[in-house]
């Protein structure tokens, strides 16, 4: 299971919803703002997927783990620089 918080509008989460119709939705911000942070959970996709899915859909650096990953595993940094 993936858990990872992003930082989103609501078409960002529409896509997102979209594409994981099982995923689990928490809103975690109780504001008037566009922008709100949600904790998603997503059963049964594996990582490497769930990363090409962001990046393809424009929405990697809305993900904490995409944001965390890049700046910890140079391997998944140079991976993601080749997809670019």
């Amino acid at each position: 299971m993936i858990t990872d918080i992003l930082l989103v509008g609501p078409e960002e989460l529409k896509i997102l919803c979209d594409n994981y119709p099982t995923c689990k939705v928490k809103k975690l911000t109780d504001s008037e703002n566009l922008i709100q942070q949600y904790e998603v959970s997503i059963q049964g996709e594996c990582e490497k997927n769930y990363y090409d899915f962001l990046l393809d859909n424009c929405i990697a650096m809305s993900s904490h783990n995409f944001y965390s990953k890049v700046k910890t595993d140079k391997k998944f940094c140079e991976r993601m620089k080749k997809r670019i």
